[in-house]
């Protein structure tokens, strides 16, 4: 019985052997790769640092370039594009620096990060002159956790405007806040009062 069986199905046999093999070491294959393919990425965003430090600012764009196009999904292009935007930022390229927040806004997964995102974006835009574009981008901000750095930036933005009534009122909503040092909103309404008076004189 067990020789007709064989003699029957031998060849199915052994090519379900082979299949789990190859099944195997394909799946082997497969992680190998991914993991070689990570390495690569991983050290692509390091480039990109070391680039900034080094100040090759054009090969770092390239390379954070590249990171937007064929890692969008990744935290690596992210890392990228975060240190890219700062260094532009440094460097008073304003608008080059709102381009790639814009991307990180458009494309990062984590709400946290896009948030992160819409305040420096913020802080460039105020940098370039830009106030009320500012404003509106600290206005869509997703979570809670940033509120209070929004609305701070948000009287800080105001103040450099010179609308300080609207920057005054801006402060005054912080006050009283538990998470917030109160020596720091008073520093604020104390400068905003002295550049007032001397916007009078």
């Amino acid at each position: 019985m067990v020789k007709q069986w064989i003699k029957d199905y031998w060849l199915v046999a052994v090519g379900a052997v082979g299949l789990a093999i190859a099944g195997v070491y394909g799946i082997n294959y497969y992680r190998q790769s991914q993991i070689t393919a990570l390495s690569d990425t991983a050290a692509q965003t390091a480039k990109v640092t070391q680039d900034l430090q080094a100040n090759r600012l054009a090969e770092a764009e390239t390379l954070t370039a590249s990171l937007q196009n064929e890692q969008k999904d990744t935290s690596f292009s992210v890392i990228a594009t975060l240190a890219l935007a700062k260094k532009l930022f440094d460097e008073k390229k304003y608008t080059e620096a709102v381009r790639q927040y814009d991307w990180l806004i458009a494309n990062a997964g984590d709400l946290a990060m896009r948030d992160i995102g819409r305040l420096r974006k913020a802080r460039a835009q105020a940098n370039a002159g830009q106030h009320d574009a500012a404003i509106d981008t600290l206005a869509g901000l997703e979570g809670q956790a940033s509120l209070n750095e929004a609305t701070l930036l948000k009287g800080d933005i105001l103040l450099q405007a010179k609308q300080y009534a609207a920057a005054k009122s801006t402060y005054e909503t912080l006050q009283g806040n538990e998470t917030l040092n109160p020596q720091l909103i008073q520093q604020r309404l104390d400068l905003l009062n002295i550049k007032q008076q001397q916007s009078e004189q």
